[in-house]
């Protein structure tokens, strides 16, 4: 998924007087590369689940927490965080149930984005 800031730097781009062929052609490459990461990232954790079943869209959307709930937003970039720091462990044999035992990392990513964003 292309991040909301990506999206808006884009629009704010082809609003521009100065853009050209080559400026749709490097946006058009620059999509589809990070089009084709994100598919190799969610290769890499589609279907894992925790020691209960539940997916990561489920662990991210039933963390309980005080305060403001997330903005729909921010479940998003606080999922993709996750799927992107369970990838780089997948390298090392960590399953999100090698993360429970640590660290409530739905949970944590989820704070992260909230924290940075408020």
């Amino acid at each position: 998924m292309i991040s909301r800031a990506r999206i808006h730097q884009i629009r704010a781009e082809s609003e521009s007087e100065h853009r050209t062929h080559e400026w749709a052609d490097r946006v058009i490459d620059e999509l589809l590369t990070e089009a084709e990461t994100r598919d190799a990232v969610d290769f890499a954790v589609r279907g894992m689940t925790d020691s209960k079943g539940r997916n990561l869209a489920q662990r991210i959307t039933t963390v309980q927490r005080h305060g403001t709930p997330p903005t729909a937003a921010e479940l998003d970039e606080a999922y993709d965080l996750l799927v992107l720091i369970l990838a780089a462990g997948a390298k090392y044999g960590l399953t999100l149930d090698d993360w429970d035992g640590v660290d409530d990392l739905p949970g944590t990513c989820r704070d992260l984005i909230h924290h940075k964003r408020h």
